[in-house]
C-alpha cells in the first residue's frame, strides 16, 4: 500500500486559500492536512530560534523574543484547532463556522510572524 503524503505548505496565507476554497468535507479534510504541515512547519522553525542561547549572536534580539513567543504560541493554537476539526465527520467538517475563524486566524499568524521577520532583519546583529 502506497503511503499518503501530505505536501508541506510553506506559505500561512496559501494555506488559508486553501482552507478557504475547499468546496466539500473531504477538500478540506485535505486542505487542513497540508495546512497543518505548513503551521508545524512554522511553529518548529520559531521554536529552534526560541531555543537558542540569547548570548549566541544569531539568536534573536532579547526585546523580541516576547513578541517570537507569542506568534509560536499562536502558531500552536491554530494546530490545535485545526486538530479539533480533523476529528469531525466529513459532513460535519463541510458544515462548520469554525473555518472562517481558522482562516482569518491562519492570516493574522502570517502577518505577525512576517512582522516579527522583518524586525530581527532590521536588529543589528539581525543581517551579518
Amino acid at each position: 500500500m502506497a503511503e499518503e503524503r501530505n505536501r508541506v505548505v510553506e506559505s500561512l496565507e496559501l494555506a488559508a486559500r486553501m482552507i478557504e476554497a475547499a468546496g466539500s468535507g473531504a477538500e478540506l479534510r485535505s486542505a487542513l492536512r497540508d495546512g497543518l504541515s505548513g503551521v508545524e512547519f512554522h511553529s518548529d522553525t520559531l521554536a529552534k530560534e526560541l531555543a537558542k542561547d540569547p548570548a549566541d549572536p544569531r539568536a534573536l534580539d532579547p526585546a523580541l523574543r516576547p513578541r517570537a513567543q507569542r506568534v509560536e504560541d499562536g502558531l500552536h493554537a491554530l494546530l490545535v484547532t485545526a486538530w479539533e476539526l480533523l476529528t469531525l465527520s466529513d459532513e460535519e467538517l463541510a458544515a462548520t463556522p469554525k473555518r472562517a475563524a481558522l482562516v482569518k486566524a491562519l492570516r493574522a499568524a502570517e502577518s505577525a510572524e512576517t512582522a516579527l521577520v522583518f524586525d530581527h532583519l532590521m536588529a543589528p546583529q539581525g543581517i551579518d
